[in-house]
């Protein structure tokens, strides 16, 4: 798939609605490996031009920050990013290039990641996150899954300093749409694009896991993020003061070892919180 999204032939669709920068749906036209059968994939394309002026984030960065969490979910075996690729051959008046995503295609039978519902149907394999009340004055309850896929994307954002992950960023579905074939489902995070700053920025939904002991497979991941040069992977797309950044809060989590509680001196939940 990475081969087909670096080097195929794109063809926006449309605009998809809602997002806030220049978030656009394409299709993708080549070949997954060299000389392989033609194909065609959809794909979001996400332009550097396109990005809207952020107060904390440098401009034209957010699309290069996308690829940059594909690459270090991939790097690490976490799985949870669709295959992100940055395209310097997508061309606009004020800037060049744009990331290109695998589209997930949600699958309607799936459990959703995260719910809002009645506190009373809140059960123990879901995690209250925030309690709100409705424009019709109806009480609900923002909660998410406890399962290992979820915990997954957490543990990510807690390396990425994750500023945005609403509840709309958490899907279940597939990317890998082969004909014939039933889709392989799974949990990916999309929507990545704020991200990597080298100052404490994380605002999410996935605060159930706060205080949880790391367990042995996740000690030995956060370890590598601390110790292990990445700027091979990742010096193309962040600066070198984030990846210190990255490796500091590998480190801090380390220390701690366990999820981080929410600080109490910052907004912790982005807005809108889905």
């Amino acid at each position: 798939m990475l081969h087909l999204l670096s080097t195929g032939t794109i063809r926006p669709l449309g605009r998809m609605r809602g997002a806030s920068n220049e978030t656009l749906l394409t299709t993708v036209t080549g070949a997954e490996s060299p000389g392989g059968p033609t194909r065609t994939v959809r794909a979001v394309l996400k332009t550097r031009a396109g990005e809207q002026p952020l107060r904390d984030f440098p401009r034209g960065t957010l699309s290069q920050r996308e690829v940059a969490a594909f690459r270090l979910s991939d790097h690490l075996g976490l799985d949870v990013v669709p295959p992100t690729v940055w395209r310097d051959d997508v061309h606009r008046a004020e800037a060049d290039g744009a990331s290109l995503q695998a589209y997930v295609e949600t699958d309607p039978a799936s459990d959703p990641p995260v719910v809002l519902a009645d506190e009373d149907a809140v059960g123990p394999d879901l995690a209250p996150v925030l309690r709100a009340v409705l424009g019709d004055g109806a009480e609900v309850v923002l909660a998410h899954a406890l399962t290992a896929p979820v915990r997954r994307i957490a543990l990510l954002d807690v390396l990425l300093g994750n500023a945005d992950r609403k509840g709309g960023h958490v899907l279940a579905g597939a990317w890998r749409l082969e004909p014939g074939e039933e889709p392989v489902v799974g949990l990916h995070a999309i929507d990545n694009g704020l991200s990597f700053h080298a100052a404490p920025k994380l605002r999410t939904i996935l605060w159930g896991f706060a205080g949880v002991p790391l367990d042995e497979d996740e000690t030995a991941l956060v370890t590598r993020v601390r110790d292990e040069d990445l700027e091979p992977l990742l010096g193309d797309l962040l600066p070198q003061r984030e990846l210190w950044a990255l490796a500091r809060r590998a480190a801090a989590l380390l220390e701690e070892g366990c999820f981080p509680l929410p600080p109490e001196d910052r907004h912790v939940i982005p807005w809108p919180p889905l």
